[in-house]
């Protein structure tokens, strides 16, 4: 459970719900009333100035003040009932604000409770048809061809991105996979027998374009596109590489971690790339 919380809390990023936008409506009653209360509060307090304190004003001024004073007691009971429901919409905003974090709070539990529940799944049935053991690295030292990265607490360059990547292939089981020549961020990075790869080392998730890009050379080059980043994909960006069959892997070099981030990606880290 502890594994999962760490890698689905991150990704929720949940819409603003009913609750939210309830919460949002009331606080702009509640500073429209208090707006309101303070205006008539400050009528009331002119409408009651003694004459002794009018006398320094201009005639016209003492001229409206003093006709405020008939108004005093109606300005003095709407003073009071737009107080009272000041305070009655600020006792509904909170209980607007909690209904808000208790409806986030139970939609992240719940989230994350279905993927320990399809994690549990999937262990049950790599146990059941692989006699895998649950203990993810052994068994992946036991089945792969190559060692798995190890963490590098200070991160890489984008150079060392693609050493690292060309590494979790091998790990996966494209023995000869090798960074190709430098020739920036573009085109190929990474290149086997039978897999090419592309990757990328920056902050932003990644969009569509480069996963296009990826899918041009592939369906020129003949071998099968993957597609590696340190961030994460746009929605636009994962529904593309589903329709063309490309891979989209996450990889973290300060964990020594590698994610499947679609369906494709996952069969081919239960499979491997052999």
């Amino acid at each position: 459970m502890q594994v999962v919380r760490s890698h689905i809390r991150p990704q929720i990023k949940l819409q603003r719900s009913a609750q939210d936008h309830a919460a949002e409506g009331w606080s702009t009653t509640f500073t429209a009333m208090l707006g309101l209360a303070f205006l008539t509060g400050s009528l009331l307090v002119l409408s009651l100035l003694p004459e002794l304190v009018l006398s320094p004003f201009p005639e016209s001024i003492q001229g409206v003040i003093r006709a405020l004073n008939p108004w005093s007691p109606l300005l003095t009971l709407v003073s009071i009932a737009l107080v009272l429901l000041s305070v009655g919409t600020g006792l509904v905003i909170r209980r607007a604000r909690q209904a808000a974090r208790d409806r986030h709070r139970a939609s992240v539990r719940a989230l994350i409770q279905s993927g320990f529940e399809g994690a549990k799944v999937a262990l049950e049935k790599r146990r059941a048809k692989q006699g895998m053991p649950l203990d993810r690295d052994l068994a992946l030292h036991v089945t792969r061809n190559s060692l798995r990265p190890d963490p590098a607490r200070l991160g890489v360059t984008p150079r060392g991105a693609e050493e690292l990547v060309a590494q979790w292939m091998r790990h996966l089981g494209e023995t000869d996979a090798e960074v190709t020549s430098y020739r920036g961020d573009g085109g190929v990075d990474v290149g086997g027998r039978k897999y090419i790869a592309q990757v990328k080392h920056y902050a932003a998730n990644v969009g569509v374009a480069p996963i296009r890009e990826i899918a041009g050379v592939a369906s020129a080059d003949g071998r099968s596109p993957l597609f590696f980043t340190s961030t994460g994909y746009a929605s636009g960006a994962i529904e593309f590489a589903d329709r063309s069959g490309i891979a989209l892997f996450l990889y973290s070099a300060e964990l020594g971690e590698l994610h499947g981030m679609n369906g494709r990606a996952k069969t081919l880290m239960i499979h491997g790339l052999n």
